[in-house]
């Protein structure tokens, strides 16, 4: 019998590269997204190639009956060996212009769907004694940025949940991660004001792509590594950040 996993957010990018590793691990799918035709694509390309059943579920995570209907979903499964929390977003632009129903938005789709899932699937995870819950983060959880203030902050929301999580469950079988990329070679970044070659190499730090990304990551999983951030350099940059002073960090970010 195939294992299962749930990927929010899996149309393109890091939540993609998931589900197709996990295909070719022989996993059963349940993925989400709001493009349709393009998610279904997918879908149909990963049936066909591994064999395995994958199922779309149409969801827009900011609203709250979509979020209702997937959880009634997951309470009719058996059993669920993954999940993984990789819908998100950034709105990038100063706090002072954004809209309330702007920072509600992103506050469903990053903290309140991520909450509403886990309370859904770790019934089952406790019963079965296993499961693995892996949070799409960000590293501007650690080294927030400018103009992303909604952001950076439900982002180190979903970093300290994990950690506490983690301890919650540990015992019960259950592995627990706060997935933290850097700038990576996806459609997220697309909105951000950065021309091509910007985009494609951050100064002297080369961008990973989305499925080197979700590799390390599950490789990660067999260390029980919670707070997991993909790139050495990026490991040593936040290592460094954190033990620098605050009033340094803010001084090197004035120029952006």
């Amino acid at each position: 019998m195939n294992k299962t996993a749930i990927i929010t957010g899996a149309t393109s990018g890091i939540g993609a590269s998931f589900a197709k590793l996990l295909a070719f691990r022989c996993y059963d799918l349940i993925i989400t997204g709001r493009r349709k035709e393009k998610i279904q694509k997918l879908a149909d390309e990963l049936s066909n190639k591994f064999n395995t059943k994958t199922e779309v579920i149409i969801a827009e995570l900011s609203n709250e009956k979509d979020i209702t209907e997937l959880i009634n979903q997951i309470s009719k499964m058996g059993k669920i060996d993954v999940l993984i929390n990789n819908a998100g977003y950034s709105i990038y632009k100063n706090y002072s212009d954004t809209t309330v129903t702007e920072i509600e938005k992103i506050v469903s789709v990053q903290i309140v769907a991520v909450t509403k899932l886990i309370s859904a699937v770790l019934p089952k995870m406790i019963k079965q004694g296993y499961g693995n819950i892996i949070n799409v983060s960000s590293l501007g959880a650690i080294l927030p940025i400018k103009k992303d203030a909604a952001y950076c902050g439900t982002k180190s929301f979903l970093n300290t949940f994990s950690e506490s999580l983690y301890m919650e469950v540990k015992e019960k079988g259950i592995k627990v991660q706060a997935l933290c990329p850097g700038f990576t070679k996806t459609d997220f970044h697309s909105k951000l004001k950065m021309n091509a070659s910007e985009r494609e190499n951050m100064g002297k730090f080369k961008l990973m792509s989305a499925n080197e990304v979700a590799e390390y990551s599950l490789e990660s999983l067999k260390s029980n590594k919670v707070i997991c951030i993909p790139g050495y350099r990026k490991r040593m940059i936040a290592k460094l950040i954190s033990i620098l002073p605050k009033s340094f960090y803010y001084k090197m970010l004035e120029k952006y």
